[in-house]
């Protein structure tokens, strides 16, 4: 993956790829997230993932601002996005964002294992855990 970017900058969040197995998205503060700004993020995911699927974290700020519509669809469904995600940790920033991701990953469950924290060093300790054991097979 030599000519992919290690740091891509979207308008809603921060897409770095940590090494070949892992993805960190930071959602970024005081930007509203909303569909055509999470539909660029996966879109960036699926392009750095041509080596097959890897871990991703994403991270929420505490104050997140988003638009309604995100929790309405499935916005995997059709992607291919199953096959660039192994698991996918979700560090909310908030009880409220961990309850609200809790219930769309409910709505909308994932062929891929999910798991939501609301704090980043947890969620980062479940990847962690999750990468060691994909490595030790």
């Amino acid at each position: 993956m030599k000519d992919s970017p290690s740091l891509i900058e979207a308008r809603v969040a921060t897409i770095e790829r940590v090494n070949e197995a892992v993805l960190h998205v930071r959602f970024k503060p005081e930007v509203r997230l909303d569909t055509s700004g999470l539909n660029e993020v996966l879109e960036e995911r699926q392009r750095l993932c041509p080596e097959g699927p890897r871990d991703v974290l994403a991270v929420f700020p505490p104050e997140l601002d988003f638009d309604m519509q995100v929790m309405t669809k499935d916005h995997y469904l059709g992607r291919g996005l199953e096959h660039c995600t192994a698991s996918l940790a979700v560090a909310a920033g908030s009880p409220m964002n961990e309850r609200l991701v809790s219930l769309y990953f409910a709505y909308f469950p994932q062929p891929f294992e999910t798991r939501v924290f609301t704090d980043e060093r947890e969620a980062s300790l479940w990847l962690e855990d999750r990468t060691a054991a994909r490595n030790e097979r």
